[in-house]
């Protein structure tokens, strides 16, 4: 018979037990409640969850819609959750998250796995889930500590009770850093297949998702071997988690993909219309500041065209090289170049160097801007912010200030020598040509650029109405109170030059210039549009006059080039050379476009002999304007009411009569014209209405003071 013992155990043991039991878990839970609390000290505050935004890149965009430039910290454009394919989405949570629709955050069977096989068998795997990774991406560093990874534990588990699975996977594809600077799918997508994120292929979407792991090692730019090997791996856990069937898989995994290569690339890696951009670049950081600029987005569309844009660049390049060649100088841009290329980089940018802007007269758009011939080499905007001696590219505003005194377009001046006081020294204007041609008409010595005659009419009307015709046509750099002014003496830029003879071209209405339509958050929401800003300047009888005095200067004076360099389309500019041919300019306008060039060195050094405004300046003006105006087809002036026309003996200024052999059919403003008839050549007094024969053309002149 088996005796069974009782074993008594008393009360108080059984109760001092079981207290030690609960104040074990009390003690572990303490513990984990003081470890939670002292990881999440440093960790972002829920009210600053509830609003997880990514940086975002600021987008510049051509009239036409093309991607001139993005200014990012981070290359990311955002794209809402329904605008990214299934398939890249599928592959995504099949590869990095399979159950990540099911788990809060963390994934614990998947965890407990991952530490058996770490410890265990010794393999490494990850076992962050997709909001981890999110959590990791926006707000730890990825240093590998167990401190780290329970810091992200706590914020993917806070991240799931604000924000839908939907929520969290939207902010996941566009967070994550694909490789070669671009963050988010969209970025990715348009760095590797030079498309939208929506339009990617199935082959393309499953190789995108397979780079996340490793963006470098398996990058179809690099390594493109590697990247169809990922993405079978990718495919076989699409099979697995049930978005693919066997077939589809293969027929996916035997596309072939074709990365985007360089010579698809769009506008914004090649560093084009860098001076304008930069320009758009400076406003934007001077009306938004820094952060809205890199961190949260803008898109900002902008004038500029990018076929004039490049018609420009290519016109002045190649111009600039021509005459480096001919002019045999010391440096030159491809000897800079080729310096460069072997780590020789002169400290001075000593080449060449040019300058041109586009304008539409009638909106003050900027259509078209080239700063320097290397915004690399020389980040100065010689457009914009160069001060340079215009020279006779200033007269036209001193023929404007005689027609409103009272000189007609056939008013005899007197080409001869002459000597002014001007209470510090004596002013003696010469000619280019170093001649003097005695008296002739206004319209002669202006698209002649003859200086004395020019020089004259100081005497007559002085500085005074001239400044205020300046200022009128927008001129704000400060100029010097002397003489020499008439001849183009002070500094201005090539834009104030162009924004004045648009306004000759504009019937007399002044545009405010802008390089930007219209720009608006990331979100859509929309800060600034345009409005046209004019005013009226001048009569619009004085403009025409004018744009008709200049429009010889093409025809038969010192831009008389322009046809054969390739601008054969109506149209009216001014040439302008100063002192030992320090500065070059030309600027004209056609009824639609105004375009100014100018062309020196970096230090007002002289370029040489014979290079004059018509020489360096006037051929890159007609090679793009040619081109612009050709695609724009013919456009007339504009005639205002009030314009007389009257036959005039081209020797006196006066009516012609049949004994004049020297006429021709000028136009005059209002009360202007000519009452007498000529009498030095004798004849009946007859108006020789609509004769227009042409006076002796004479040898060029340019500016010099």
């Amino acid at each position: 018979m088996r005796r069974f013992f009782q074993l008594t155990i008393p009360m108080w043991f059984v109760r001092t037990f079981m207290i030690l039991i609960l104040l074990c878990v009390a003690g572990g839970l303490g513990v984990t409640i003081y470890g939670v609390n002292s990881l999440s000290q440093d960790l972002p505050s829920l009210e600053s969850l509830q609003s997880i935004d990514s940086p975002v890149k600021t987008i510049i965009f051509a009239a036409n819609g093309d991607t001139l430039r993005e200014f990012y910290t981070e290359n990311r454009t955002l794209v809402p959750l329904n605008r990214i394919p299934k398939r890249l989405k599928e592959a995504v949570i099949s590869v990095e998250d399979r159950r990540f629709h099911s788990h809060y955050g963390i994934d614990l069977r998947r965890l407990v796995g991952v530490v058996w096989y770490n410890i265990v068998r010794g393999d490494r795997h990850g076992a962050s889930t997709l909001t981890q990774q999110l959590a990791r991406n926006l707000f730890l560093t990825p240093e590998k500590r167990i401190k780290r990874k329970l810091k992200e534990m706590i914020l993917a588990v806070q991240i799931e009770q604000i924000y839908t699975k939907d929520e969290i996977l939207a902010m996941y594809l566009n967070e994550i850093y694909l490789g070669k600077g671009a963050y988010g799918v969209q970025a990715a997508s348009h760095t590797f297949f030079g498309k939208n994120v929506w339009d990617l292929t199935d082959a393309e979407a499953t190789m995108m998702a397979g780079m996340i792991q490793l963006p470098e090692r398996y990058s179809p730019f690099k390594h493109l071997d590697r990247a169809y090997k990922r993405r079978a791996t990718v495919l076989e856990t699409m099979i697995a988690a049930g978005h693919l069937t066997r077939a589809e898989a293969q027929t996916i995994g035997s596309t072939e993909v074709h990365p985007k290569t360089k010579d698809s690339e769009d506008l914004v890696s090649e560093g084009f219309a860098g001076y304008f951009v930069e320009e758009v670049r400076k406003v934007l950081e001077n009306e938004y500041g820094a952060t809205q600029l890199y961190k949260e987005g803008l898109k900002v569309y902008t004038t500029l065209v990018p076929r004039y844009q490049t018609w420009m660049e290519e016109a002045l390049e190649t111009h600039l090289r021509t005459e480096e060649t001919a002019r045999e100088y010391e440096m030159t841009r491809a000897m800079y170049d080729s310096l460069a290329v072997v780590g020789e980089t002169p400290e001075t940018m000593d080449y060449l160097q040019g300058a041109a802007l586009l304008q539409d007269v009638r909106t003050g758009a900027l259509l078209g801007m080239v700063g320097g011939r290397s915004f690399k080499d020389y980040k100065w905007n010689l457009a914009t912010q160069s001060l340079r001696q215009p020279g006779s590219i200033f007269k036209p505003f001193i023929y404007l200030t005689a027609l409103q005194q009272g000189y007609t377009s056939c008013s005899i001046l007197m080409d001869t020598p002459f000597v002014l006081d001007t209470g510090v020294s004596l002013w003696r204007p010469k000619n280019f040509s170093g001649r003097f041609r005695g008296p002739m008409t206004l319209r002669f010595a202006l698209t002649r650029s003859v200086n004395t005659p020019t020089a004259k009419l100081y005497l007559d009307y002085g500085l005074a109405p001239v400044l205020e015709n300046i200022g009128k046509l927008g001129f704000t750099t400060e100029l010097p109170r002397v003489p020499a002014l008439f001849l183009g003496s002070g500094e201005v830029t090539l834009r104030e030059v162009v924004a004045a003879y648009s306004t000759f071209a504009n019937h007399g209405v002044y545009t405010d210039q802008h390089l930007i339509t219209r720009v608006e958050r990331s979100d859509g929401e929309i800060l600034f549009e345009v409005r046209i800003k004019q005013r009226d300047a001048l009569d619009p009888a004085e403009a025409y006059m004018m744009t008709n005095l200049l429009r010889t200067t093409i025809l038969e004076g010192t831009a008389r080039g322009a046809s054969w360099r390739g601008f054969k389309k109506t149209g009216s500019g001014k040439t302008g050379t100063t002192n030992q041919s320090t500065n070059a300019w030309f600027c004209g306008f056609t009824p639609s476009y105004c375009a100014g060039v100018w062309v020196g060195f970096d230090k007002a050094l002289p370029m040489g002999r014979g290079a004059t405004g018509s020489r360096m300046a006037l051929p890159i003006w007609a090679k793009f304007m040619g081109q612009i105006s050709d695609e724009k087809g013919e456009e007339p002036f504009i005639r205002p009411p009030g314009i007389v026309d009257e036959t005039v003996c081209l020797r006196t200024g006066m009516l012609a009569t049949t004994g004049c052999d020297s006429t021709a059919n000028e136009v005059f403003l209002p009360q202007t014209y000519p009452q007498d008839f000529c009498d030095v050549h004798g004849g009946q007094l007859h108006n020789f209405q609509g004769v227009d024969k042409d006076f002796e053309t004479l040898d060029e002149s340019e500016s010099e003071f």
